[in-house]
């Protein structure tokens, strides 16, 4: 969901027409040079009366890294610290479009047109009343007509001799809503809903109450809404975000933690309706279940709340809410990002500056996926080494990727198929891919200026090319393609939205520098022996010896003549009786080509004895071959 309010115009009124387009002239250039979008984030939270739910929500908000300012403003209960308050922050520091980020669990929440009154995105509210608990009392908590506005007010709660909880005595200090006033344009995005961020931080939850990883079942629990338009959407986030979280635990965690099953349950819901979804039932019924709670700060219903829903029940549980974990500040940062991040990448084409958007290039290859992502990404990443851009023509593209996602991007982008080479890394083909395939080299080619831009390693989750490939040849189980699926969509949204630095590595070669050379260079004539010795054995007298073999290699550029003779041969009795490949010591002779490719030729030599009448006893030799070019 998003939803923008546009900037306030001004109109001006002129006398003298010719004047009018004179200045107009002269003030166009620097209006142009002023039009650049100063972004601020507004982070939206509910509020609390107690400070134990507020401080870490400001905490989180606090570690959020971008290069834009940030402010908190709460719903309700927090005073100098509204909404209100952060806009008029933001207008001060000169912000002309305002990123709305609610930190709230589900955009399907009432509170969620509240917010868009707020920011003037809506002029009515629907007046409503729920029942809640603040600081540990139930409240009726109205939203009520206030003079032309509205407001929000609160009843304490008693339950009749009925059983029916009414509102009773006077309502509270009303807290007025008061829409912002301001020249920004605002922009509201969505609520955390099923975010894989989130997911990681539910996985993590679970993991550390993890005993049993087979068994054990995920009970995530929410807030809910009595509000039967709203309740499928409580619905299908929550339940997507504990079955992401189970794919998570089961393919990307090392270990490997395998659950049981997950459970979506509901603290708010219309108990008749929906039964299935009451967390008592769930968790009586459940096996070994592990019980997390989806709330955005810890408080009252982490600590009392669901606790007392669960008396008497086995489960395990620590009460952790999302804040105190380092995703909420990411969520913040990639929602944030998917508004501020732009988008587009310039190239020259024969004198006139083109953009191409990441749109124009998801419509030619048919939709957005992680390899088209990549090649633009990495193609922006480039392009902005080089001053005023790169020109078609006079650039080359060297991928090592081989995908078409990967292809047609670079083939959009320089409008040519001649000048996009695909080359891969040794060992990885279509199907078997590594980080190593999401390289590539941008040349230039008038200046052989050259920017390499490789992915970090660390963008894959372990296991992921393995995954790739199962499901690539049809071997893949169902939940190997749904892990494969969100891994993807994780991936590609880091690409996109997280800071350049954090995705790739850079590197950036002057044509025309120097480069350090270095060789080996293999003699054309090498030769060795790996055999070092031979034990011919007991043989007697007049009979030939068993077959022995002597292994000479030729670690040479070129082939080579090989022939031998004897050394410290007591009495010639080797000199007489040794034969090399049947032949006497000094008649054998053989030629050993050369294996260029790895330079090691293996050449075995067939060695027995032929043992003459007159010899008795042991006898020790030597043999040494020469090695001799061909000619």
């Amino acid at each position: 969901m998003k939803e923008t309010k546009t900037k306030k115009t001004r109109k001006a009124l002129a006398v003298n027409i010719m004047l009018l387009i004179m200045i107009i002239s002269l003030i166009i250039p620097a209006v142009a040079a002023e039009n650049k979008e100063k972004y601020g984030i507004l982070v939206i939270a509910h509020g609390s009366p107690g400070e134990d739910w507020c401080a870490p929500v400001r905490d989180a908000v606090a570690e959020v890294d971008i290069p834009y300012p940030v402010e908190l403003g709460f719903l309700e209960f927090v005073p100098n610290e509204t909404i209100n308050d952060a806009v008029e922050r933001l207008d001060d520091a000169g912000i002309t479009k305002i990123i709305a980020v609610p930190l709230f669990v589900s955009s399907h929440s009432s509170h969620i047109q509240e917010i868009e009154y707020v920011l003037g995105l809506r002029e009515m509210l629907p007046t409503m009343s729920e029942h809640v608990v603040v600081e540990g009392v139930e409240m009726e908590r109205s939203v009520v007509v206030m003079g032309d506005g509205y407001a929000i007010s609160h009843m304490p709660v008693e339950t009749g001799a009925d059983g029916v909880m009414r509102a009773m005595g006077h309502p509270g200090e009303e807290e007025e809503l008061i829409p912002v006033e301001t020249d920004a344009e605002i922009v509201l995005t969505g609520a955390m809903d099923d975010h894989w961020l989130v997911a990681g931080i539910v996985a993590d939850r679970t993991a550390d109450l993890v005993a049993d990883t087979e068994d054990e079942t995920l009970v995530l629990v929410a807030h809910g809404t009595d509000e039967e338009d709203n309740f499928a959407g409580w619905v299908n986030s929550t339940s997507s975000l504990a079955d992401q979280a189970r794919l998570k635990l089961t393919y990307w965690s090392d270990p490997a933690i395998g659950i049981g099953g997950t459970q979506a349950a509901f603290i708010h819901h219309n108990e008749t309706l929906h039964p299935e979804f009451t967390l008592r039932p769930i968790v009586e019924n459940a096996a070994d279940p592990v019980v997390v709670p989806l709330m955005v700060s810890e408080g009252y219903f982490t600590g009392k709340k669901i606790p007392g829903l669960l008396e008497n029940l086995t489960y395990t549980y620590d009460g952790k809410a999302l804040t105190s974990h380092p995703n909420v500040a990411e969520w913040i940062e990639i929602v944030a990002a998917e508004e501020f991040t732009d988008l587009t990448l310039r190239i020259s084409d024969e004198g006139e500056l083109l953009d191409i958007s990441l749109d124009d290039l998801g419509a030619a290859h048919g939709h957005i996926c992680p390899c088209v992502a990549a090649a633009f990404k990495a193609s922006q990443t480039a392009f902005m080494t080089w001053d005023g851009g790169p020109a078609r023509g006079n650039l080359e593209i060297v991928s090592a990727h081989p995908s078409d996602g990967h292809n047609e991007t670079f083939e959009y982008i320089l409008n040519s198929s001649e000048d996009v080479t695909v080359k891969l890394p040794d060992g990885t083909d279509t199907l078997n891919l590594t980080e190593e395939n999401y390289c590539y080299s941008f040349i230039e080619k008038s200046t052989g200026d050259m920017v390499v831009v490789s992915v970090k390693d660390d963008l894959f989750p372990d296991g992921f090319f393995e995954i790739r490939m199962r499901c690539k040849t049809n071997v893949s189980t169902p939940d190997e393609k749904s892990a494969f699926k969100l891994a993807k969509n994780e991936i590609k949204e880091k690409i996109l939205y997280l800071p350049a630095e954090e995705v790739f590595e850079v590197e950036y070669i002057k044509g025309g520098s120097s480069t350090e050379l270095t060789a080996e260079i293999i003699p054309a004539i090498s030769m060795t022996v790996t055999t070092t010795g031979v034990d011919f054995g007991k043989v007697g007298t007049g009979i030939t010896s068993e077959n022995q073999v002597i292994t000479v290699v030729n670690t040479g550029a070129g082939a080579a003549k090989v022939s031998a003779m004897m050394l410290d041969d007591s009495g010639g009795f080797y000199n007489e009786s040794l034969r090399l490949n049947g032949l006497n010591i000094g008649s054998f002779s053989g030629m050993v080509p050369a294996d260029t490719s790895d330079f090691w030729y293996e050449y075995e030599i067939v060695t027995n004895l032929v043992v003459p009448d007159w010899a008795g006893g042991i006898y020790d030799g030597t043999i040494f071959f020469v090695a001799q070019s061909e000619a």
